[in-house]
């Protein structure tokens, strides 16, 4: 057994008690161990959604991104997930405060996992949002909200924004 722990965990210490980890196999693979608080330590994907919104022409809402990662792009809304929290709660939610438009409904669409600029991974779950009211506002990380045809659409800088356009295109022809 190595004293290294897996790649790519960063933690050194318990976020407990601070005791230093040590590998330890939880019976499948080594992982990070605090022997203080007798648990096993796992690297998670983090949690988030995006929107699909269609307008009555069938062209779909992007958002100009005004924070990093990718300051500028165009992207779908959305956002990392909160605590107590469900899928659906976090599309809709993203949805208000990134474009003003409030969503009646929000239904899976997919599913897909990546990795962000910090090596973390992020799992995305992708919500089409069929039935909204209100005004485009950008509002929150965006700077300018347009609708796109698919053949306009902007390159998108995100590979699960990406798998889920292509999966929405398969499903939505």
């Amino acid at each position: 057994m190595s004293d290294s722990f897996p790649i790519p965990f960063e933690w050194k210490y318990c976020g407990t008690c601070g005791a230093t980890l040590e590998c330890l196999s939880d019976g499948e693979k080594l992982r990070p161990y605090c022997r203080s608080c007798r648990r096993h330590y796992y690297d998670n994907p983090v949690p988030a959604c995006c929107v699909f919104i269609r307008d009555t022409e069938g062209r779909l809402l992007f958002g100009k991104r005004a924070v990093e990662p990718c300051l500028g792009a165009w992207a779908l809304p959305g956002g990392f997930m909160e605590i107590n929290e469900s899928g659906e709660d976090c599309a809709l939610r993203e949805m208000a405060e990134e474009t003003g438009l409030s969503g009646v409904r929000a239904r899976l669409l997919g599913v897909s996992t990546s990795r962000n600029r910090n090596n973390n991974g992020v799992l995305v779950l992708g919500y089409l949002v069929e039935e909204w009211r209100g005004c485009l506002t950008p509002d929150s990380d965006v700077s300018d909200l347009r609708f796109f045809l698919r053949e306009e659409r902007p390159p998108v800088p995100f590979e699960a924004h990406r798998e889920l356009l292509s999966l929405y295109d398969s499903l939505f022809p």
